[in-house]
């Protein structure tokens, strides 16, 4: 391969040549291949990443913090689609030739992007368009359904203590996550707040009683839906809340599949709000 080039669109590229073999440390990048029809490409991807039945066979070859990189080297691929923080890994992989792409994504608008720059890079820009079109019209589509008159109230958490609300780490006003709620029909109770999240205390948790509570247990092989409810509804004030837990682990992750999450999180919080006995 040619000497290692900085290319645009965040790719580091050693020739103009689209690439034919993939490997994937992002489950985002990854959800982005997939919805371009790319996945053919992928022959290596993330501990973390969810392929269909016909990708079973691609290889694992770890995730952020362990990427396994003689095993990323034996799969010979021409692209590795890396995280910001992987600088180290993505410096030798360009020592060896390959190139990167990074994938660093804060808000619906990077996953977006990325449809449209890796198609670039795979040779599949109309592809690209088609798809971030249909992506936008779908997504134009989901937040008028879920628009409401008075948009509920929601505090959405993705981390606390077993059984407890110790350590509360919640959405801020900023970024994916709160994104994805607001286009889901929720408001956001710490919209203003300028982070993407933070440990909250649960003091001044308790003074912004939300109409919904919904909290990603996106890490667990089974979620307690009714324990947690009973947890939150002992809080003082808490006690009529309605609780959506959330399971599934792709919800969380900043790809095209945002739209299916926004849509999930819109329906389970108007089934949750309707429910007798709140």
């Amino acid at each position: 391969s040619g000497p290692v080039r900085s290319g645009p669109a965040g790719a580091v590229g050693a020739g103009p040549e689209a690439p034919q073999r993939v490997v994937s440390l992002v489950p985002g990048g990854t959800q982005t291949l997939l919805a371009l029809g790319a996945g053919s490409l992928l022959v290596g991807a993330s501990r973390y990443d969810e392929l269909p039945a016909a990708l079973a066979d691609v290889a694992r070859v770890g995730a952020l913090l362990d990427a396994d990189l003689e095993g990323i080297l034996a799969l010979r691929p021409d692209l590795v689609i890396v995280d910001p923080a992987q600088a180290s890994l993505a410096a030798r992989l360009h020592a060896a030739g390959i190139a990167t792409y990074a994938y660093n994504t804060g808000t619906l608008a990077d996953v977006r992007r990325h449809i449209l720059q890796l198609g670039d890079r795979l040779g599949r820009a109309p592809v690209a368009q088609r798809t971030a079109a249909a992506w936008d019209a779908r997504l134009q589509r989901l937040r008028a359904r879920f628009t409401h008159p008075r948009a509920p109230a929601v505090l959405l958490v993705f981390g606390r203590r077993r059984g407890g609300f110790g350590e509360l780490w919640v959405c801020g006003g900023v970024g994916f996550l709160h994104e994805l709620l607001e286009a889901a029909g929720g408001r956001n109770v710490w919209r203003d707040v300028a982070r993407p999240s933070f440990k909250a205390g649960l003091e001044a948790t308790l003074r912004r009683v939300p109409d919904v509570v919904v909290e990603l247990r996106l890490q667990e092989e089974a979620v307690r839906p009714a324990q947690l409810t009973a947890e939150w509804r002992s809080l003082p004030g808490y006690a009529h809340v309605a609780v959506v837990v959330v399971g599934e682990r792709w919800v969380g992750v900043p790809g095209p599949r945002v739209l299916d999450a926004i849509e999930l999180l819109g329906e389970r919080m108007a089934e949750a709000l309707s429910a007798p006995g709140r």
